[in-house]
């Protein structure tokens, strides 16, 4: 029995960042249509919301700098619970955040309407990084405030 007990600390160490896997896949597998003629600055295309005009670039693409950062967060607490230091888990958290986001983009190359983007693995990298990066600095201060 005591052999499960770091198994499935390790499994719920790993299931959060699994589930936001999941639910990029979902909402990367949902194809784009070209809207019905009308008035509607927002309509949806499968579960996915598409806003009029310039709205759309700007909640999609800040869309990717939070989701891929909360995703490197989990990845990087995932590490810590495999005896990594916060130095050497928050790089690997980001590597493997944008290894996915890679396998994102090639997988919405087969989505009808969507496409592959450079740009999009860009703003996953600038929110694995930056969330990696508030993720060391709080874990930092909650140390220096616990001794």
């Amino acid at each position: 029995m005591s052999r499960l007990t770091p198994l499935r600390a390790r499994l719920a160490a790993w299931a959060p960042a699994l589930a936001v896997m999941v639910l990029i896949f979902v909402a990367s597998a949902q194809p784009k249509h070209v809207p019905s003629p009308g008035p509607s600055q927002v309509y949806f295309s499968g579960i996915m919301p598409i806003f009029a005009g310039g709205w759309d670039t700007l909640v999609k693409k800040s869309a990717h700098v939070v989701v891929y950062g909360v995703l490197a967060v989990l990845i990087f607490r995932a590490l810590l619970t495999h005896g990594l230091s916060s130095r050497e888990a928050a790089p690997l958290a980001i590597v493997l955040t944008v290894a996915y986001a890679l396998t994102d983009e090639l997988h919405q190359a087969f989505v009808t309407g969507r496409h592959s983007s450079v740009v999009d693995i860009g703003f996953d990298y600038t929110g694995a990084t930056v969330f990696c990066l508030l993720a060391r600095r709080i874990l930092r201060s909650s140390a220096r405030l616990a001794k």
